[in-house]
Order: C-alpha cells, then sequence, then structure tokens
C-alpha cells in the first residue's frame, strides 16, 4: 500500500468559542488606580490555512483570521460590555502523522486583537482594545478522504490589551456624567479555547486512499502430461468440442 505525499496547503473556515476572566486597572489620574475584574467569553469565525494538514513533516503554520465577538460580564460599575472585533491568529505546530490520516501537532500561538465596544449601561461610553496574546496549543488534523480535513484544536492564550475609553460615564461617581471624560485602561486575560475549522486541501496535497498494488501476471504454465492416455483423453474432447478435426483424431488413434 502506498499514501502520495502532501506538497501544498489547505484553505478553509474556523469557528471557535472559549472563556476565562479578565483584570482591569485603570489610571485615573487625579483618583487612586482602580481595580475590577470580570468573566469573558469568546466566540470567533472566519478563514483558516494550514501548510501542512496532511504531510508528516515536522513543522506547520495554521493561520485563522477573523471576526471575534469579546464578552465581558460583571465586576464593575458599567455591568457587561460586549466588543466587537478582529483577530489574526498565528499557530507553529511541530508534529508528525501517528496514522495514514491523523496528524497531531503542537507549539505556540501568537494572537493579535483590535475591538471596540461600550457598556449596555452607557451607550455614550467607549472602549477601545488592542492586544497581544501568546499561549499554548495541541491540534489534530483528521483526514478524512483525499480532498478534506477536519481540525480540532484545543489553547490557551494569555492576552495584554492596551484600552481606552471616552464618554459621559465617570469613575469618580461610577455614573453617567453631563461631562466628557477619558479613561486608559490595562486589561489581562486568561484564556481557554477550542477551535474547529474545516479545510479543502489543494491538489498538491491531496492524500490518495490507499491502493492495493497488482501482483504481476504470472507466465502461462505447460500442462504436464502424466501418462499417454492422458494425452488421448485431452485429444477426445478437443475433437468433441470441434476444436480439432475429428477425422484428425481418428488417424491418431
Amino acid at each position: 500500500f502506498g499514501l502520495s505525499h502532501a506538497h501544498a496547503a489547505g484553505l478553509g473556515f474556523y469557528g471557535s468559542a472559549g472563556g476565562g476572566t479578565a483584570d482591569w486597572t485603570m489610571d485615573s489620574g487625579s483618583l487612586n488606580t482602580i481595580n475590577f475584574g470580570k468573566d469573558t467569553g469568546h466566540f470567533g469565525f472566519g478563514l483558516a490555512m494550514d501548510t501542512a494538514p496532511a504531510r508528516d513533516n515536522l513543522f506547520n503554520y495554521q493561520l485563522n483570521i477573523g471576526y471575534d465577538r469579546f464578552s465581558n460580564r460583571g465586576g464593575s460599575a458599567w455591568g457587561s460590555v460586549d466588543f466587537d472585533g478582529f483577530v489574526v491568529s498565528n499557530n507553529f505546530g511541530f508534529g508528525t502523522m501517528i496514522s495514514p490520516t491523523t496528524r497531531v501537532w503542537f507549539g505556540p500561538e501568537l494572537r493579535v486583537t483590535w475591538a471596540d465596544g461600550h457598556p449596555d449601561k452607557f451607550k455614550d461610553y467607549k472602549l477601545r482594545l488592542f492586544g497581544f496574546g501568546i499561549g499554548p496549543v495541541i491540534g489534530m488534523n483528521l483526514n478524512y478522504d483525499d480532498k478534506h480535513t477536519l481540525v480540532l484544536k484545543l489553547g490557551f492564550q494569555y492576552i495584554n490589551y492596551f484600552a481606552d475609553g471616552e464618554g459621559k460615564f465617570s469613575h469618580a461617581t461610577n455614573a453617567a456624567d453631563t461631562s466628557w471624560h477619558a479613561y486608559d485602561y490595562d486589561v489581562t486575560e486568561k484564556m481557554l479555547y477550542v477551535t474547529i475549522a474545516y479545510l479543502f486541501r489543494t491538489s498538491a496535497d491531496r492524500q490518495l486512499r490507499p491502493q492495493a498494488i497488482p501482483k504481476p501476471r504470472e507466465r502461462g504454465a505447460t500442462a504436464i502430461i502424466s501418462s499417454p492416455l492422458d494425452c488421448h483423453g485431452k485429444a477426445a474432447g478437443m475433437a468433441e468440442a470441434g476444436k480439432i478435426p475429428f477425422s484428425s483424431f481418428r488417424r491418431a488413434q
């Protein structure tokens, strides 16, 4: 049995979900530093690419680019806030094929995020985030036919965000205000997530299904006649079947 080697990439789509906690620290200037925590949730989807979905390579690079909904719940006077943004996830994997159709890999993931939103209770106060994240990731590529790959990925991210907010909200009173205020925040998030991706492999990266190697054709063997009676019987049968003239058979007798 034999399998073709992959020489290109897989392209497709992904969906991701996860959650964790975020610690917010605000430098309020005239106020003392204010700290508060929030439970977080993530949901996203977008485009996915992998350089070695079905190849027995030591290294693979996987890229996810798409939309991300970053939700913060509780922990501060402004209540909940949902951020909508853009995320780029870079995975650097090291692994191997553990079976003809399954590749397992692990390595670091680097993530970049841009997002903005506003608190549910204060629509006039806008928050903006820009973050960098790093953490370990483990993935499994399931190549169930010669064209498609299902990717299962589990990871952890430690993300630092630089955030700012401005609008008619005051942290001095934790309430809406007629005056315009601006604040800066440092946010650290710890998040566990799961990603599922579906890839279409390019023609050079299609893993052929195993096919049996045909056996070489055997050369014809000459029949061994054990006695003159065997020869006489075979000639009689051929004469009856019309393959040789019956008269020739009579003369042979």
